[in-house]
């Protein structure tokens, strides 16, 4: 791979992510998915049927307004803010290093804004995946405030994201006025298994340690005569505040912690969405056919089980090691990220942060949690619980899960059997 994979959020955010095997889906729009007729779940569209209803009033005195407004009524905590400055959005003109696109992120929805700019927000449909939405421009004051946008589909929903409506990858290496300078040519799934000297760039990165190699907080430049790029601090000694005015934004930094929980979320949204399509293309076909005891449905199955087992149970993530920041307790991230947590009677979470070789202390993503996971199809879902059950079965010889011990192997089956809904019948 080459080095220079960097994150860059949905649309119009560059929210990235793809795959280049399986099935395609070319045929999102027509039945049974009915991506643009289905009614809609997702926050967003949620949020805009309440203030159709007179319910809810976005105050939009001004940008910032606007901003606190919606992180307030989407839930999305301030503290996930994220800062990307390479021009790779359709607001490009208005991004540079001293003007950067925050986005702030929960489970399911993720949001993107800059001073002067239109915010833009990615929601996740449970069953259709992203849904895109663009606020009017700054000066129409009588035009919808935000319409659903389908131009970010001509990419978005091609062959780079397997022709589904979600994350398309993109990798730069941003020079010092953001321009990308060189991309990488093939694609890979984003998300806890990339290295982090493949991370950020275009990004800022603030919280980490000097020793950590990554990308962010770098301008890539050709030295004399020399046919690869290379990359260089922004500044000999970076400090964000010395680059942009921190008091524009609703928080101050952007926060390592968030950006790793940021990757992990993108690449596990990224299945959860191939999950949904291929699980009800597999039924309505299986209905189609009227076969008994379907036993292709039951191979599509468990070929969604193989692909999305592994990364819930964090199979391949990468060793962070040692010297990557621990869960600091004056962090206003890892402390807004926790307050989100499902506890067992012994006070255990998925969210417990770990950030000291592995992201987690337990081997399992708490976006099982999320309505993207709780809203696949039930035999699927009953097949993703099995198959997670007697991996943690620690009679179970499994030299793929070694990684997981056989007392976390229990403790995680203590967890989910007393968090997560449904799960109880299979431990």
């Amino acid at each position: 791979m080459s080095n220079g994979f960097s994150l860059i959020v949905l649309c119009y955010f560059g929210l990235f992510l793809a795959k280049s095997n399986g099935q395609a889906f070319n045929d999102y729009d027509n039945f049974p998915h009915d991506y643009s007729k289905a009614k809609l779940k997702d926050p967003m569209s949620l949020l805009l049927d309440k203030v159709s209803d007179g319910k809810v009033d976005l105050v939009e005195s001004n940008d910032y307004k606007l901003l606190e407004n919606l992180l307030d009524e989407l839930d999305i905590d301030n503290e996930s803010q994220v800062l990307v400055f390479s021009k790779t959005s359709l607001q490009k003109a208005a991004v540079s290093l001293k003007n950067p696109r925050a986005i702030y992120f929960n489970d399911e929805v993720y949001l993107g804004w800059m001073p002067g700019g239109r915010i833009e927000i990615a929601s996740a449909d449970p069953e259709r995946g992203f849904i895109f939405y663009f606020q009017r421009p700054i000066r129409d004051k009588k035009s919808q405030l935000f319409v659903r946008d389908k131009v970010c589909l001509e990419c978005h929903a091609g062959s780079a994201t397997n022709f589904l409506p979600g994350p398309l990858g993109r990798s730069v290496f941003p020079s010092h006025s953001g321009r990308s300078l060189k991309s990488v040519d093939t694609y890979e799934l984003i998300g806890h298994h990339v290295p982090l000297s493949e991370r950020w760039g275009g990004w800022y990165v603030t919280g980490d340690d000097e020793s950590i190699n990554h990308m962010g907080n770098s301008i890539a430049f050709r030295p004399e005569n020399a046919s690869e790029l290379k990359l260089k601090k922004i500044t000999d000694d970076f400090d964000l505040p010395k680059i942009l005015e921190a008091s524009h934004y609703p928080h101050a930094g952007s926060d390592i912690r968030a950006l790793l929980i940021f990757d992990h979320q993108v690449g596990v949204h990224y299945e959860l969405v191939e999950a949904a399509y291929k699980a009800r293309q597999a039924l309505f076909d299986s209905t189609k056919s009227g076969a008994k005891g379907d036993e292709g449905l039951q191979k599509s199955i468990d070929e969604i089980v193989n692909s999305l087992v592994p990364i819930l149970l964090m199979k391949d993530e990468i060793q962070l090691g040692e010297k990557i920041t621990r869960p600091n307790a004056n962090s206003d991230f890892t402390k807004a990220f926790s307050s989100r947590s499902i506890k067992d009677s012994k006070g255990r979470s998925l969210r417990d942060l770990k950030f000291n070789k592995t992201i987690f202390k337990h081997s399992c993503s708490y976006m099982i949690y999320s309505k993207s996971f709780v809203s696949l199809p039930e035999v699927l879902k009953n097949a993703v619980f099995k198959r997670i059950k007697d991996i943690l079965n620690i009679k179970n010889k499994d030299e793929e899960y070694d990684y997981i011990t056989p007392e976390k192997k229990m403790e995680l089956l203590e967890i989910l059997t007393e968090t997560v809904p449904g799960f109880v019948k299979y431990s």
